[in-house]
């Protein structure tokens, strides 16, 4: 048995204890008082305790615990003061660069000078806690009971008062940190339109949708995510408009998420979006009000994360990422042209090299005899195939596109332009790849730039390489194999039970008359079919402008005074 227990010994480095173990070993029979304090226990573990930790009647044991909380953190302010005639123990908390100093000063001076005022008789502790909470405090406030919900309340930007004596806290609101000013989104600039932006302020965001709807029946709910940041997360919704399923669906996706931290909205976008796996985009993300707006208009559904600008809307269809403010803000002629020349452009993007390529390796007779000559002249010498060509050029072309997003924004343009311009001319020179390719590849991207929608853009990018290889592969059958597959993926989709590709899929023809083709703003007279159902008529029909008539109007008048 010895030799065994020796040789064990020996490969003991090989079966490592945790330290945790160790510790717990030689602390046995140890009692703690604040197990928040103890380094070895692990983050569940902690939370765990934190969460069952209450308040006590004893103000240095509730200071105590506190401090042990947070690690005696350089930003936590505890002010001690004394309140009342009997000078009952206080304690002012907070976290500094959170809350507005003049509040804070404020709340010093009730508790320093006009508690002294009041005449309290009886049991003074419990007496000065009620007088604080009921007469002295005029902001907002509210009580806890715990550690859990005090520390919320003071991460929050609150002010903590604690009394000696009373097992509760009040929480008085006194946020102020600083936030970015207001101003307009740089990917989603417009012409004609609000130069108004989200930020990363939650109550700022849901003040700028509440501008534009002065409605009692614009309903904003929250409810926080994430374990460790508890990040506040907000939806919108017009009640009696918005469909009682869709807000069913929309509270279940967010209450099953179950992560330790939500930072941006685009990790709440993956969580709830359908189709995961999917290249399109089933939940639409902006940064401006007056699309949220318009969209929750229409019964959709908006999502607010606290710390970022991107508002998230859900459901979402097809058409709504190629449309952009300008097409409603200018004229119905202007709108409705530019909008088409916004899809066109977008359906280029993906399939002009495709159909480059495919035209050149199968089907040369479907262009004049002298342009085919002509390109088939300018690739002497090349040595690649054509669709090496347009994959290599289309390579290039993201990585000058990705590096100029990442350079800073005084140089990150014109390196981008001129380093396209320079690779590809110095690739025509080298004989590496021929004009055409250059041509169509530019023509590409220039196409790519008129997708409103970041989010859209970069599918159509990833959907154009594959589209390249079909077209190379078999041809214009390939095009149109590609085609297909991706018109029945689009119809297959499904955005919180919104059908993807409405109107057309389903095929509906009164929402017909404002998709490809922009209306006039006193036609639409009825709501999206499926979206607004529980109120379809959007305004009275029949307010269309009125001219005079030759015997009446103001001109009339004026030749009779003549």
């Amino acid at each position: 048995m010895k030799p065994l227990m020796r040789i064990f010994n020996k490969l003991s480095f090989l079966f490592p204890t945790r330290k945790k173990k160790q510790f717990t070993l030689k602390n046995k029979g140890k009692k703690k008082d604040h197990d928040l304090a103890v380094d070895y226990r692990d983050i569940s573990e902690r939370e765990a305790d934190f969460q069952k930790t209450p308040l006590v009647v004893n103000l240095e044991d509730n200071l105590r615990t506190i401090t042990d909380l947070t690690g005696g953190s350089y930003d936590l302010n505890i002010k001690r003061c004394l309140a009342g005639p009997k000078e009952v123990n206080v304690a002012v908390v907070f976290f500094d660069g959170m809350v507005n100093k003049e509040s804070i000063d404020d709340l010093l001076r009730i508790v320093n000078l006009e508690t002294f005022k009041t005449v309290i008789e009886g049991v003074h502790k419990k007496e000065i806690y009620d007088t604080v909470k009921k007469r002295l405090i005029t902001t907002k406030l509210r009580e806890a009971d715990d550690m859990e919900n005090l520390y919320e309340g003071i991460s929050l930007g609150d002010t903590a008062l604690l009394f000696d004596g009373t097992a509760k806290g009040i929480l008085c609101e006194t946020r102020g940190w600083d936030y970015r000013a207001i101003m307009e989104p740089e990917a989603e600039t417009t012409i004609r339109g609000p130069r108004e932006g989200f930020i990363e302020n939650l109550r700022v965001n849901t003040s700028l949708i509440r501008r534009r709807i002065r409605s009692p029946n614009l309903w904003i709910e929250s409810i926080n995510i994430g374990s460790l940041t508890k990040t506040e997360v907000a939806y919108a919704y017009i009640k009696g408009l918005a469909g009682e399923e869709l807000l069913e669906e929309v509270r279940s996706r967010l209450e099953h998420i179950d992560i330790d931290g939500v930072l941006e909205s685009g990790l709440i976008e993956e969580f709830i979006r359908d189709a995961p796996y999917s290249l399109f985009p089933t939940t639409f993300r902006t940064e401006r009000p007056d699309i949220v707006s318009a969209a929750l208009l229409e019964g959709r559904v908006a999502i607010l994360t606290n710390g970022t600008p991107f508002v998230v809307i859900v459901p979402g269809d097809f058409l709504m990422f190629l449309q952009a403010p300008d097409d409603y803000n200018e004229l119905f002629p202007i709108g409705s042209l530019i909008r088409t020349l916004r899809i066109f452009s977008f359906l280029l993007s993906i399939f002009l090299p495709g159909l480059y390529v495919a035209i050149l390796n199968y089907h040369p007779e479907l262009l004049p005899t002298t342009l085919i000559l002509t390109i088939q002249a300018t690739r002497e010498g090349v040595p690649f195939p054509v669709v090496a060509e347009i994959l290599i050029m289309e390579l290039a072309f993201e990585i000058l596109r990705e590096a100029g997003l990442r350079l800073p924004r005084a140089i990150g343009p014109a390196i981008s332009i001129v380093g396209a311009l320079i690779l590809g001319e110095a690739a025509i020179r080298a004989g590496i790849v021929s004009p055409g390719v250059v041509i169509i590849v530019a023509f590409t991207a220039i196409a790519s730039f008129s997708t409103p929608t970041f989010s859209m853009a970069i599918s159509a990018r990833m959907i154009r390489f594959l589209i390249v290889i079909l077209g190379g592969t078999f041809g214009l059958l390939g095009i149109q194999l590609g085609f297909l597959i991706m018109i029945i993926h689009l119809v297959s989709l499904r955005s919180f039970g919104y059908p993807y590709m409405a109107p057309y899929g389903p095929f509906i023809w009164s929402d017909m008359k404002d998709n490809i083709i922009r209306n006039l703003w006193w036609k639409l007279v009825k709501r999206p079919r499926l979206l607004g159902f529980r109120e379809p008529q959007r305004q009275p029909s029949g307010q269309g402008p009125r001219l005079p008539t030759a015997s009446k109007g103001p001109y009339r008048r004026n030749r009779k005074r003549r």
